[in-house]
């Protein structure tokens, strides 16, 4: 836990300005790892406890809450919850990412010319 703690905090003091100010519907552009970048679409918390409140009623209160309460909390302060894209993964998929792996932004329309491609940036 303890190196955890430390990796996060080293992580966070890495997150520059324009990183931290990151906001819902922009997408961040980090790299995978194995020649391919990821595009993260940044979603916004409430919306989303907001929306699943009103399909699925009182039985989803206890896991909204949960979510709200946890990107309130310190620790989360550099992460961001989003569906993340790439063409390992098109059809893009839940969850959150720290600020500081991400390289830069995107716009829209260019993300959506490329989730067309299947995140692909070079036609073979």
């Amino acid at each position: 836990m303890e190196a955890e703690q430390e990796a996060r905090a080293a992580a966070d003091v890495r997150v520059q300005p324009w990183q931290e100010k990151s906001r819902a519907d922009e997408i961040l552009v980090s790299d995978s790892g194995y020649d391919f970048p990821i595009f993260h679409e940044i979603l916004d918390p409430e919306k989303i406890v907001g929306e699943n409140l009103k399909k699925h009623g009182d039985e989803y209160e206890d896991e909204g809450i949960w979510f709200l309460d946890l990107y309130r909390e310190p620790h989360m302060k550099c992460f961001r919850f989003a569906r993340n894209y790439s063409e390992a993964c098109p059809e893009g998929e839940l969850g959150d990412f720290h600020l500081s792996v991400a390289f830069g932004k995107i716009r829209r329309e260019a993300f959506e010319e490329l989730k067309e491609r299947g995140f692909r940036l070079y036609d073979e």
